[in-house]
């Protein structure tokens, strides 16, 4: 009996002595790791017996998530107005679309209209078409505002003819204008526009602070572009997207350096065309200052959308 107690009590520590044995081994090869000691966020305190808790000097503030960007909300958007016929040639001072439809023949070859821009200066377009003969237009500054033109006042001339408009575009400051429309060989009805841009233009004021700015109007031989401005106070990312067209459609950046609200030469920084199938895109990287967006049709009617965007 003594041998069998004896056989026991060895194999018994023989089973124990194993088992050290494995743990060691795990433990060498194996060793747990430490689990990191964090500094702790708060330092806890009591005061009339409620646990309060103040940020610890050495934690971090919190980190605030990625905004998406928000929209403008204190833009002056002027409504689209249909621009005015009128009959009478002296317009006096320029500040919506006026549309004018008359006859040339040989025996009444000229029409003369009177017009001024007012206090600021101004980007305005003339358009002449709907002929079906060649027929001219002129623009004249009248300086000394006795309605007659005189010798050194031509500005620009133009022609339209069947399947073509005429066009003159112009930064005209303020003063006393006359534009002329003639007879060019050709009986022919005609139909002449011209726009104050600056005065129907859509103010963003400022798309700063990953703003964004949508928009969506038509473009017709009657209103045939658009004007947007906007500042950055910083220099920032900016994305403007043209889309949503029918047909093809450009747009035009520029900044206003000297910030008279008006397209100078010298001003372009880029442009790109939008079509039925794909988008029109400028993205840039631009500084603190003013700037203008020109969208414009190309010759035919369309819808648009253009979405400007800052980071």
């Amino acid at each position: 009996m003594k041998g069998v107690a004896l056989f026991g009590l060895l194999s018994f520590l023989g089973v124990i002595t194993v088992a050290i044995l494995i743990v060691g081994l795990q433990y060498r090869y194996s060793p747990p790791t430490e689990t990191p000691r964090l500094s702790p966020a708060t330092d806890e305190k009591t005061k009339n017996g409620v646990s309060t808790s103040t940020p610890a000097e050495n934690s971090l503030p919190p980190v605030s998530p990625s905004l998406p960007p928000t929209k403008t909300s204190d833009i002056e958007q002027k409504p689209v107005v249909e621009p005015k016929k009128s009959s009478d040639p002296n317009i006096g001072i320029l500040k919506e679309s006026r549309i004018f439809s008359d006859r040339l023949t040989s025996k009444d070859q000229e029409k003369i209209y009177f017009f001024t821009i007012d206090k600021k200066p101004s980007n305005v377009s003339l358009y002449l078409d709907q002929v079906t003969n060649q027929v001219g237009m002129w623009l004249y500054v009248d300086t000394n505002g006795n309605k007659i033109i005189d010798s050194g006042e031509q500005i620009d001339s133009a022609s339209a003819y069947s399947n073509s408009t005429g066009t003159i575009s112009k930064t005209l400051g303020p003063d006393n204008y006359i534009a002329t429309v003639k007879f060019q060989g050709g009986n022919s009805d005609y139909n002449l526009q011209i726009v104050n841009n600056t005065n129907d233009a859509t103010n963003i004021k400022s798309l700063q602070n990953r703003k964004t700015f949508s928009d969506t109007l038509s473009l017709t031989r009657k209103n045939r572009q658009k004007y947007y401005l906007f500042s950055l106070g910083s220099t920032s990312n900016v994305n403007i997207i043209l889309d949503q067209v029918t047909n093809q459609v450009g747009m035009s950046l520029y900044v206003d350096t000297n910030g008279n609200g008006v397209i100078d030469p010298g001003e372009k920084i880029d442009s790109a065309s939008a079509y039925s199938n794909s988008a029109g895109t400028i993205q840039r990287n631009l500084g603190a200052d003013n700037y203008i967006l020109q969208v414009q049709e190309t010759g035919a009617n369309t819808n648009y959308t253009v979405t400007m965007t800052s980071q």
